[in-house]
Parts: C-alpha cells; structure tokens; sequence
C-alpha cells in the first residue's frame, strides 16, 4: 500500500473524475444514470436504475420482461443490451417541454455486434402511438452513428469510432436546430424543416418506445452511462450553465479515456 500524507486532487482518484462530474454539472439541471448504480434482480437483470444527481429513475419497460441484464466491460458497467432482444428502459416525464433539450451516452458496442438504438427521447412512447407523438433517437449501425426523428424532420450521421472503443455521444436539439457529437471525434450540426419536439418527453435506454416488435432496431451493447439536460442545449451552449457543463462532459471523456 502505498501512503502519502500530502492532500491531493481528487481527480487522481479511480472514482474522482466521477465524483468532479457529478458536482460539476449539478448547477445545470442534468441527469446522470451510472452504470455502477443498476439494481438487480437475483437473475442479474435490471429493475431499477437512479440516476446519481437527483435520483430520478428508470424502470424497465413493458416488453422488457428481464431481457435488459447488468454487464460489464474493462471499466464500464451498466445495462447489457443483447441483439433482437427488448432490454429497455424508461425514465418518465424527464422533460416537461421537449423542445429543447440535450442526452448523452457512454456505450461500447459488443464484438462483432451492433449497437443499434441507444438512447430515444420519445414525446410518447407508449404500446399505441398516437398522431402528434415523435421521437429522437441516438443509434450506431455499420459504423456509423445516426441520430434522427420518427417524421423524417432532421437527420445526422457522422463515422462511429473504432469497434474496440468507448463511445460517448452527445445529442442537443434547440426546436428545430440538431448538433451531435461524438467527443474525441467528429460533429455536426443540422436545421429540421420544422420544431422537431413538442410536448413532455421520455427518455429510452436501448429501446424507442414500449411497443413489443421492432427487434431490428435492438441490437446488442452496454449502456454504461446516461446523461439528460432538460431545457438546455449543450453545443448550442447559449449560456454560461450551458457551457460549464459541457467542458465538464469533455473533461470527463477525457479522464475516462485515459484511465
């Protein structure tokens, strides 16, 4: 064991950066869901996960009949999503005003597999769709990450990292104004030909909604962890919060990458 007696920072700790994080981005209004943090059944499946900042929850949904496992990778761990398989969950009334807002996911493909839908910001979501709903979703297929809307409103697609590699993705939509990036590599931003979102909104992890089919947007990879900022649109970062929490997420990314 090694002993020192001076103070140090606490980003030279194994769980520091994570802890800076989380104080970092308080002031700004996000979620955070560490995949350290799901809740097991005696069968390894999730049935709850909290998120570290606030505590609001995601709960497994209707289809996911204990099909979403906890896993682990190297480092990473949370919600194991696998191939044709609804593993997802929801967290609920995230947003009251979908218009605007920002998620993000740290994820790892599994070998040989795709990662397919990872995140839906969803204004419905549930077993029946109604007329006014759309969602947007974060998915990476055929090495490439895509992030676009149910009606066809906005699209962006940039070159997904390396199989091997950890992925972090963050997503901001401002009304009719889409950017993504995938932090260490490329962005992109893209104007909608109207509002995208309206209306409250849901968060998906590994799934789009609660319809049971669909199994070709399921695909196989481990969900480590979710951020959402309601009303805040991060690479638009218009504010001071907004870019605070943004450098923050980069910082991280970083820490997380080198450790």
């Amino acid at each position: 064991m090694i002993a020192l007696s001076e103070n140090l920072p606490p980003g030279v700790l194994c769980d520091g950066g994570a802890d800076i994080l989380s104080e970092a981005l308080d002031g700004s209004g996000a979620l955070w869901w560490d995949g350290a943090r799901v809740v097991t059944d005696k069968a390894g499946a999730v049935t709850d996960w909290a998120d570290r900042i606030r505590g609001a929850r995601a709960r497994p949904t209707a289809p996911n009949t204990g099909n979403g496992l906890s896993g682990a990778a190297g480092d990473l761990a949370g919600l194991q999503c696998r191939e044709g398989l609804h593993c997802g969950m929801v967290a609920e009334d995230v947003a009251p005003d979908a218009a605007t807002a920002s998620f993000a996911a740290r994820y790892l493909p599994g070998w040989g597999e795709e990662a397919k839908t990872i995140l839906t910001f969803n204004t419905g979501g549930g077993t029946k769709k109604s007329a006014v709903e759309n969602y947007l979703y974060l998915s990476e297929a055929e090495g490439r990450v895509t992030v676009k809307d149910d009606k066809g409103l906005v699209e962006i697609t940039l070159p997904a990292p390396e199989p091997e590699a950890t992925r972090l993705v963050l997503v901001s939509l401002m009304r009719d104004r889409l950017a993504v990036a995938v932090l260490g590599g490329p962005e992109a931003e893209a104007r909608a030909r109207a509002q995208v979102l309206s209306g409250a909104g849901n968060l998906f992890f590994g799934c789009r909604n609660q319809r049971p089919g669909l199994t070709k947007t399921l695909g196989a990879a481990l969900i480590a962890d979710v951020w959402f900022w309601p009303g805040r649109a991060l690479l638009q970062a218009e504010g001071a919060e907004e870019r605070a929490a943004l450098v923050a997420l980069r910082r991280f990314h970083l820490w997380a990458e080198v450790l």
